[in-house]
Formats: C-alpha cells, sequence, structure tokens
C-alpha cells in the first residue's frame, strides 16, 4: 500500500512523502492501534479496528505533526500507537496554559489586595498584560505623562508595602 504523509515543516513547506509500506507491516499498524485505543477505553465503550486509511488521516492532522516536532529527538522512531499520542500532547498544552492562567489570577489578586483599584489595575495593565504607557493612557483617556508620574508612585507604594512584611 502506497501513504503519503503531510509534514508542516518539510524542506519545503505542506511537503508530501510518499512512503511504501507491506501489508504484514499494515496490519501490525492495524492490531498495535486497535490495542492501544482498548486499553485507554472506557469499559462500556465500544472500539472497532481502524483502517490504515484512518490512522494516516489521524497522522496528517496539525496536532500530530506539533506533537511529532516535539518527540522527534526524544524516541526518533516511536510510533503514535506506542507513545501517549498527539492527544496527550494537546492534553499537556492545555493543562498548561490552564496553569498559567491560574497563575495569572493569583498574582492580580494579590495586587488587588495590596492596592488601590485603578492603581491595581494600572499595574497589571502595564506591567503583566504588557500594554505600553501611552496605550492605558489612550484607554483611560488620560495622557501618557501623568500615567507614568502614577506609575512612579505607585511603585515607590508598592516598596514601602514589601519592606514592611
Amino acid at each position: 500500500m502506497k501513504v503519503m504523509m503531510k509534514y508542516d515543516q518539510g524542506i519545503k513547506k505542506e511537503e508530501i512523502i510518499t512512503l511504501e509500506i507491506p501489508e504484514k507491516q499494515l496490519a501490525k499498524m492495524i492490531e498495535m492501534d486497535y490495542q492501544q485505543r482498548l486499553a485507554t477505553a472506557f469499559s462500556d465503550e465500544i472500539i472497532l479496528k481502524r483502517t490504515a486509511l484512518e490512522i494516516i488521516e489521524e497522522w496528517n492532522k496539525q496536532e500530530y505533526n506539533a506533537w511529532r516536532r516535539h518527540h522527534r529527538y526524544i524516541e526518533p522512531h516511536v510510533m503514535l500507537f506506542e507513545k501517549e499520542g498527539p492527544e496527550a500532547f494537546v492534553d499537556h498544552l492545555w493543562e498548561k496554559e490552564h496553569q498559567r492562567q491560574d497563575d495569572y489570577d493569583e498574582v492580580c489578586q494579590k495586587i488587588r489586595q495590596a492596592l488601590k483599584p485603578d492603581q491595581a489595575e494600572m499595574i497589571i495593565a502595564i506591567y503583566i498584560d504588557g500594554l505600553s504607557v501611552k496605550a492605558y493612557a489612550h484607554k483611560i483617556g488620560d495622557r501618557p505623562n501623568n500615567v507614568s508620574q502614577r506609575l512612579k508612585r505607585i511603585k515607590i507604594s508598592l516598596k514601602k508595602i514589601l519592606s514592611e512584611s
């Protein structure tokens, strides 16, 4: 069977590679895929064997290509069904993003507890969210010079708060 695989980051963008796979290897690939999916399925879930084309179509998805780029130098010759798969990689990325959001919320909470509401929002917008002084001044309808002066005063008050604790 001839298989066409598409990689996002090939020699040329969207490079397509054609592979000739013997029938015995296809049968082994289908069986391994079935066993791996069966092992991760819920007890009441019905799992059917997928065709080689369905498995290869999954490999051509962007999530698999991202997973493959990440794992290709760790264990170079391990196939999708012998590892945790691209779904686990996407889940890992989601967990990292969720953790970042939790950290962001925690830092913002601490800033809001230590400062007055308008001061806290200014610090969060400029130093954490990365908004420029000019953009923040435009957002609140003030001059950038006034915002800079307020930031200096807030820094002084934060130093006092931190030195007391």
